[in-house]
């Protein structure tokens, strides 16, 4: 029987990345032998953008008003027919054999399960865990040096677990911007919880479904391309995610979690010289390449090569990347993760 597989899509003024995706999965579903089924949920509220989206030539399109990234899932995969779901954002691109290795997970035994994320050559880490804990963690990483190292390492082997994984790596949290699931999976964990307009609805809902006992994983063997930022500028959106992310530990860890919340967030304190031209060569023959959005180097995007940075890759990265965007670039020893170098990248033109 031919397996018939659902891509559920909230778009918020983004039809030139939809195309990108629906193209692609479309692609990778034939090649896995899938009948495919498209649902965009149109969260723009533009006549322009809606008929942007109707020449991608989804199954469905739902135009609706804006109340929100979980309720325009909720309404995509209500709107859906297959027995496995795809729900994801419009910023990313499946690459060959993606759509296959997370068919074949779900075969395996795992409930939900995401892709192994890349841009420019870069592998994206896992998502980050969300607990009372690594919040105190992240915390002290930014006001210590000695925790910072102890944090680094820590989240390194975290990093490397999955980024040196032949199969299927068991996580606690995954990262939204595309999860794949069989539709009973959805209906036994119910709804995502549309209290949350943006950030943390997909990790409640991750977090409910690691309470019913359920497993997920990411597959490092289906990479999916996320131009992270292109839908959604974290900037603009930085008060909605702070927002989200006190009530996700406020609701799920009760007065731990709201003295979590009140931490104070941020890199204070921590600044990294230019990256200089010509880049400079690293005295090792075979470094890890770390790339973050942030100065602290969490999280960080990773590529192995050997010599001096790698300028054309750091170059692309920014040049994909949907906005324009400060980030800083580490030199590791990947056995024993010691820092060999550290620099900030910035776009041409800043």
């Amino acid at each position: 029987m031919t397996p018939r597989v659902s891509l559920v899509v909230v778009s918020f003024r983004s039809a030139a990345e939809c195309a990108d995706a629906v193209e692609s999965f479309r692609a990778e579903a034939a090649r896995a032998g899938a009948a495919a089924e498209v649902v965009i949920v149109d969260h723009s509220e533009s006549a322009e953008e809606e008929t942007r989206l109707r020449r991608i030539a989804p199954d469905r399109l739902l135009v609706r008003a804006n109340r929100g990234y979980a309720a325009g899932v909720n309404a995509g995969v209500a709107a859906s027919s297959a027995p496995t779901l795809l729900v994801g954002n419009p910023d990313i691109g499946f690459r060959p054999g993606s759509v296959a290795a997370l068919l074949r997970a779900l075969d395996s035994g795992w409930a939900v399960v995401g892709p192994q994320f890349a841009l420019a050559g870069f592998l994206f880490p896992p998502a980050d865990v969300q607990t009372p804990l690594e919040e105190v963690r992240r915390w002290r990483a930014s006001r210590s040096r000695a925790a910072w190292a102890r944090h680094f390492r820590r989240e390194l082997a975290r990093w490397r677990r999955v980024w040196d994984a032949a199969g299927p790596v068991s996580v606690p949290t995954l990262s939204g911007a595309l999860l794949a699931m069989r539709r009973d999976v959805f209906e036994r964990v119910g709804l995502w919880d549309e209290a949350y307009f943006l950030y943390f609805e997909e990790t409640d809902w991750l977090r409910r479904l690691g309470a019913a006992g359920l497993r997920a994983a990411v597959v490092p063997g289906a990479v999916v391309a996320h131009r992270w930022a292109r839908a959604a500028d974290p900037a603009e959106f930085a008060g909605v995610f702070e927002a989200s992310r006190r009530r996700y530990l406020s609701r799920n860890f009760g007065v731990r979690g709201r003295l979590a919340a009140a931490l104070p967030r941020g890199a204070e304190g921590v600044e990294l010289p230019p990256l200089p031209a010509p880049a400079p060569t690293v005295a090792a023959g075979d470094v890890l390449w770390l790339l973050s959005p942030s100065p602290l180097g969490f999280p960080a995007a990773g590529l192995r090569c050997g010599g001096p940075p790698p300028a054309d890759s750091v170059s692309e990265f920014l040049a994909q990347h949907g906005r324009p965007q400060r980030l800083s670039l580490r030199a590791v020893d990947p056995g024993t993760g010691r820092i060999l170098g550290a620099w900030r990248c910035e776009p041409e033109g800043r």
